[in-house]
């Protein structure tokens, strides 16, 4: 294993995109080396985002290896009270659908924000908001990335075995293998290790206020420094190439379609198992599960032909820079270097993000105004899915308060009016200002926009 040639290629990607700071870690025929580089160290936390679903997963099929759960008992068997708007999927979604996105419902990731300004809901009254959420799809016809079926799949297990998820997981998985610097969620982490968020928004980088992401459960809540998350990524490589008849060997297996969508890597096939994405690279099988929340990215892949692992951990928002320092790294197993892969991603998401930026300027188009805060328009608005979305006065400009943000409201083209959430998405979302109703359109997967009622 080169070092420094491991050094040089992550130093090229940090100053490539611009990365305040990177973790990398690389395992590779019973070699592991780990750094971090720029404005962290090697006891840094790095939130992990949706990697956190790889040990939830994890958990789950350990408990249905044991008898203690089967991945296709209908939730309803563990949770009597579960509940959704589609009634079929009610009583027949099972843990093999919520682990591989096939709910039938869409993203509604709005739903984490809204509430935080007034009453961050409790992984329960997350599960239960969850009843109340528009289906787009019936059950089983569509792979759509869920966070909130991750949180209900975590309160059910919860219900199942009488143990919390994350004292399941520090004794089933994190002390097993001495992964003692891994936290379940922000609360138990020293708050001190965690690294400054920084997000990057028309090409300037600037730092965020850290926003913990809520009582999602087994969704996104986990930290991790560089060295123990490659202790999963190297457990996680290992455990697939040594089962083949468990339940836990499911969770490489294809369990539903995941069309590859990025505009490089070449993936003639891409599938989600159980908390594990996978596609083709260059000939090999390649199992991967990236993460991203506000002012932060990680990364997890493994290739076992090449008995290669490998994890990226950063704080900087919705970077492709992880993707580019995986495919390097798996370029520099197979001895190719045809391909600079910073250079070329850069240059390919540098045109992506500018063409969102011209569909944001034609939205908005040349007569933008912030709309004005009038009396009647203001104060909170509920859904019973989503929760609270506020109205307030700002100097005189109206702004809508989603999770701990006031976000200006704004008046584009053809009289259409939008929140402009940055921060949270990098995008415009549609709003309609009713009698004592405002309507959200509050996940693009829905044909209609969601309303939410005045309640003071």
């Amino acid at each position: 294993m080169d070092k420094q040639k491991i050094n040089d290629f992550a130093e090229k990607v940090r100053d490539t995109f611009n990365l305040p700071s990177l973790g990398f870690g690389i395992y590779h025929k019973n070699e592991s080396y780990s750094h971090v580089y720029g404005d962290a160290n090697e006891d840094s936390l790095y939130p992990l985002a949706s990697i956190s679903k790889s040990f939830l997963a994890t958990a789950i099929c350990q408990l249905a290896d044991e008898g203690r759960i089967s991945l296709d008992d209908p939730l309803k068997k563990y949770w009597p009270d579960f509940q959704l708007v589609d009634k079929y999927a009610q009583d027949h979604l099972t843990f093999r659908d919520a682990l591989s996105h096939q709910s039938g419902l869409p993203a509604h990731d709005l739903m984490r924000f809204t509430n935080m300004n007034k009453h961050d809901l409790t992984l329960k009254e997350k599960a239960e908001h969850v009843g109340y959420l528009e289906p787009n799809h019936e059950l089983r016809v569509k792979m759509q990335y869920s966070n909130l079926v991750y949180a209900v799949a975590t309160y059910v297990m919860e219900q199942a075995i009488g143990q919390d998820y994350g004292s399941y997981e520090r004794e089933h998985l994190l002390k097993p293998l001495h992964m003692n610097n891994t936290f379940i969620n922000h609360h138990e982490a020293p708050r001190d290790r965690i690294p400054k968020p920084y997000i990057r928004d028309n090409d300037v980088t600037q730092e965020v206020p850290f926003i913990a992401p809520g009582k999602v459960g087994g969704a996104s809540s986990m930290l991790a420094t560089i060295a123990d998350l490659l202790t999963w990524g190297e457990f996680q490589l290992k455990t697939q190439k040594s089962t083949s008849t468990e339940v836990t060997a499911q969770r490489y297996q294809p369990q539903s379609i995941m069309p590859p969508s990025r505009a490089y890597g070449g993936a003639n096939f891409g599938a989600y198992g159980l908390g594990m994405m996978m596609e083709d690279y260059r000939g090999h099988k390649y199992f991967y599960h990236s993460g991203s929340y506000i002012g932060y990215c990680s990364f997890l892949g493994f290739v076992p032909d090449l008995d290669l692992a490998f994890v990226v951990t950063t704080n900087m928002d919705s970077t492709d820079s992880i993707f580019a320092l995986a495919y390097q790294t798996i370029d520099e197993a197979l001895g190719i270097h045809d391909t600079d892969w910073a250079d070329k991603v850069s240059k390919i998401m540098a045109k992506k993000n500018q063409a969102r930026e011209d569909n944001i300027a034609k939205l908005k188009g040349n007569d933008c105004h912030a709309v004005k805060a009038k009396a009647e328009l203001l104060g909170d608005y509920e859904n019973p899915g989503y929760g609270l979305v506020t109205l307030c006065d700002e100097n005189g400009e109206l702004k809508a308060t989603i999770g701990k943000w006031n976000n200006p409201v704004l008046e584009g083209a053809n009289g259409k009016m939008y929140i402009e959430a940055r921060l949270y998405q990098h995008e415009l979302i549609p709003i309609e200002l009713g009698t004592d109703k405002i309507y959200l359109q509050s996940d693009p997967a829905l044909k209609k926009a969601t309303e939410f009622v005045k309640v003071n």
